[in-house]
């Protein structure tokens, strides 16, 4: 694996609702890092696998070597295999550590475990030279191995969908965020609050949206960016795809274009 000079930054796309686009924005934020040229790692970090097929694998429980087979050697102190030897390589550009079922099984493996919260991180810190960014697609719900990806990330984007009940998540995360950064030595920053399937049109978006900015204005940034609604995001699903890749002039498409330039600005 060629090695650069510095080491990845962990960006965590996370939401505790979900259906609120973290899949689809962490496959697109990936792909289109790759386009750009970085050398990207995707871990999923869910055991809906939806990442996984996104990137084109299909039987996802086949898969020998998953993110809970490694974090499983790291938590029994086994040697880890070769990152070559599991990484997928996926024909988008993007490197892909596979999830499955079995990551359902990690809150209880982690279950009486010194330091447990920093497994992901001990992980992590293998393959970190090789990359120049690690995006995680991350569970819907707060546990310890979400706090694992909370201590070991530099940076949290966090998609919401313009609906009253998305920002319920919303709100839960960033007062977990609060409690987690007072227990870490480098402060994890958050890149901003990603507006998902918005719908310019109708009053509850529009509600929503300004309630968000209003709330958020001079403490968390707000992407400018807003990914419209688009029923092209879960038909390109059907063919393992990103939008981005589907159809890379759709709205939604173009706007997930305009959020990465975004994210490299604030860089």
């Amino acid at each position: 694996m060629t090695q650069n000079p510095k080491s990845a930054k962990v960006i965590s796309v996370q939401n505790e609702k979900g259906g609120v686009g973290k899949t689809s924005t962490a496959t697109a934020l990936s792909y289109l890092l790759a386009k750009r040229g970085e050398k990207v790692l995707l871990i999923d970090f869910d055991g809906q696998s939806h990442a996984t097929m996104l990137c084109g694998v299909k039987n996802s429980n086949q898969i020998e070597v998953t993110i809970s087979t490694l974090l499983n050697k790291v938590i029994t102190g086994e040697p880890l295999p070769e990152p070559e030897s599991y990484i997928i390589h996926c024909e988008n550009g993007v490197d892909l550590i596979p999830s499955n079922s079995m990551l359902f099984m990690l809150e209880r493996n982690l279950a009486g475990v010194d330091f447990r919260e920093y497994k992901l991180q001990e992980y992590i810190s293998t393959i970190k030279e090789g990359y120049d960014k690690i995006i995680i697609d991350c569970m819907p719900q707060l546990g310890t191995p979400m706090i694992n990806v909370m201590m070991c990330a530099d940076s949290i984007v966090i998609p919401t969908q313009a609906e009253l009940l998305s920002t319920q998540g919303l709100a839960e995360l960033l007062k977990h965020y609060n409690a987690i950064n007072q227990n870490r030595r480098a402060k994890l920053q958050i890149e901003g609050i990603l507006i998902t399937m918005d719908s310019e049109r109708t009053l509850v978006s529009a509600h929503v949206k300004n309630m968000i900015e209003t709330a958020f204005d001079g403490k968390v940034n707000v992407f400018k960016t807003r990914i419209p609604r688009s029923i092209k995001v879960a038909e390109a699903s059907l063919y393992q795809k990103t939008i981005c890749e589907y159809l890379p002039n759709n709205p939604a498409a173009i706007a997930y274009e305009n959020f990465v330039e975004e994210v490299l600005s604030s860089a």
